[in-house]
């Protein structure tokens, strides 16, 4: 065993990837720099105060094959080229490469405050929205939610975290600002009309074709409005994870890498990429970000690997698209299949169930199809 199969990221795709590699004739070496993997589409619920962080993660030394070795640290730089990486500081050599580092907030190059500026992207993240929103509530006498970001994260977040404000009988203002002309415009018409008489029912205001435009630690200017005392929340889009990628690769805006049929990198036959890293065309479009895709990209590039070690024909990734969800706290719209509509308590349950079936442990599956089945007490906004 001569090479060195390495593989960035262990998240959903990273972790299928690992598994389709136990059998191949190489060392296997993963970095991520996180000790756990985490539920992402729960992170909004969790922000909000309605979930315990333990059904979200599980440690990832629990789910990887033995002849894994995960090097806990965070990869800054890649040369593909050289067929190299750094990783906090530290260069290491790759024979085969899987890209897989998920995405991170993409600001957009908003840097007013930034630290004083919610993000969702992360367990951490997550916490500290809980743990931050509970005190806000405290100490504000009329709370009002801004969010930047009218996609599934922002509407998501806003709605878990203003349904808290209600159980903690401290109603409040909600406010989505988007650059876009409308709010998640790949719905059709009616349906997102749906979510939009959903969200006037809460007295949310929607500012499409608005940017924020200042910040000043504490109030929120978006053209000539300005919202005083707000709770600021960025969910304006995602990016790449890796700060630098040295090569000649196609990408997209949010920095995802294009890809061939077969997950490789056009230039670079030894490196794959999946999840939120790659830019897969399917029928002419590219497919959405979703656990769904991120699964079985890293399944297929895992294997596909293996396949370059026995000398065989890689196979092209063939995406099944099984559906999607938006849950709101008490309402949802998605599809399943590319073409049943659903919506309301049944998109709920489906989302919570799915939360749990995509888990890593016994215990997180029971817990999350308990939520689907309960769901969560009624709190009435009128």
């Amino acid at each position: 065993m001569n090479s060195k199969t390495v593989i960035v990221g262990g998240g959903f795709a990273g972790r299928q990837a690992c598994r389709a590699l136990r059998g191949a004739d190489t060392e296997i070496v993963l970095f991520d720099p996180r000790s756990s993997t985490v539920m992402l589409p729960a992170l909004p619920d969790l922000a909000g105060g309605w979930l315990d962080e333990k059904l979200l993660y599980s440690p990832l030394a629990n789910l990887l094959p033995k002849n894994v070795r995960h090097i806990q640290k965070s990869v800054s730089s890649i040369d593909l080229n050289a067929k190299t990486l750094t990783a906090d500081g530290q260069t290491f050599a790759f024979d085969k490469l899987l890209i897989a580092a998920g995405s991170v907030t993409d600001f957009r190059g908003f840097n007013q405050h930034r630290e004083q500026i919610y993000h969702l992207d992360s367990l951490e993240t997550a916490l500290h929205i809980r743990n931050d929103f509970v005190n806000y509530l405290r100490r504000t006498k009329q709370p009002h939610i801004v969010m930047a970001g009218g996609g599934y994260t922002g509407l998501e977040l806003a709605m878990s975290l203003y349904y808290r404000a209600l159980a903690e009988n401290k109603p409040c203002r909600v406010t989505v600002i988007d650059p876009a002309p409308d709010i998640l415009p790949f719905l059709p018409e009616a349906k997102r009309q749906y979510i939009k008489t959903f969200l006037a029912r809460t007295g949310a205001t929607i500012l499409p074709g608005q940017h924020v435009t200042g910040f000043d630690g504490q109030n929120v200017t978006a053209g000539n409005q300005t919202f005083e005392n707000g709770f600021f929340c960025w969910a304006g889009g995602s990016t790449f994870a890796i700060p630098e990628l040295k090569g000649t690769v196609a990408r997209l805006g949010d920095g995802r890498l294009k890809v061939n049929p077969d997950l490789s990198l056009p230039n670079y036959p030894d490196v794959f990429a999946a999840g939120d890293s790659a830019a897969v065309e399917q029928n002419g479009q590219i497919l959405r970000k979703a656990i769904n895709f991120a699964w079985y990209e890293g399944k297929c590039a895992g294997k596909n690997i293996a396949r370059h070690y026995r000398g065989k024909t890689t196979k092209p990734f063939r995406p099944f698209d099984a559906g999607w969800v938006i849950p709101l706290h008490s309402d949802s719209v998605g599809q399943l299949f590319s073409r049943i509509w659903i919506k309301g308590k049944l998109g709920l349950r489906l989302h919570y169930f799915m939360c749990g079936f995509r888990n890593t442990c016994l215990a997180n599956f029971a817990g999350f199809v308990r939520i689907a089945a309960k769901l969560f007490k009624e709190v009435s906004h009128d």
